[in-house]
């Protein structure tokens, strides 16, 4: 589990996430423009998604499944830059400017942080 400690971590902010929006679904305001595109991403269904990718990303850095690993960080960063580009665009629609609030910075730092892990490598 050293190893793949980064993975771990992230697999379980994943979750954390999933969880979050399970608990606390329907987050984001509906905006008119973006109503098709962002305002479904905190509904139930796609939190659910999140809690099993995050599982399979646990999975793959307890167990050391050495094929997986770069795909987990695809999917994990894939996942990230979603809700980071998500809530830009919920600033832009309520706010009128696209980084209003902190919760888009959180998503993208994490977005950025998961590539240079996975851009790092663990040779």
């Amino acid at each position: 589990m050293r190893k793949n400690y980064s993975l771990l971590m992230t697999g379980v902010e994943i979750i954390m996430i999933g969880a979050f929006f399970v608990a606390n679904s329907f987050r984001f305001e509906r905006p008119d423009l973006l109503n098709n595109l962002v305002s479904h991403i905190d509904d139930p269904p796609f939190a659910t998604i999140n809690i099993v990718v995050g599982t399979i990303i646990v999975m793959v850095a307890v167990f050391n499944i050495r094929p997986l690993i770069k795909w987990c960080y695809a999917g994990a960063a894939f996942i990230w830059t979603i809700y980071g580009l998500a809530f830009m665009l919920q600033n832009i629609e309520v706010m009128g400017h696209p980084f209003g609030r902190l919760d888009c910075w959180l998503m993208f730092a994490i977005a950025g942080r998961v590539i240079l892990e996975s851009w790092a490598g663990d040779d």
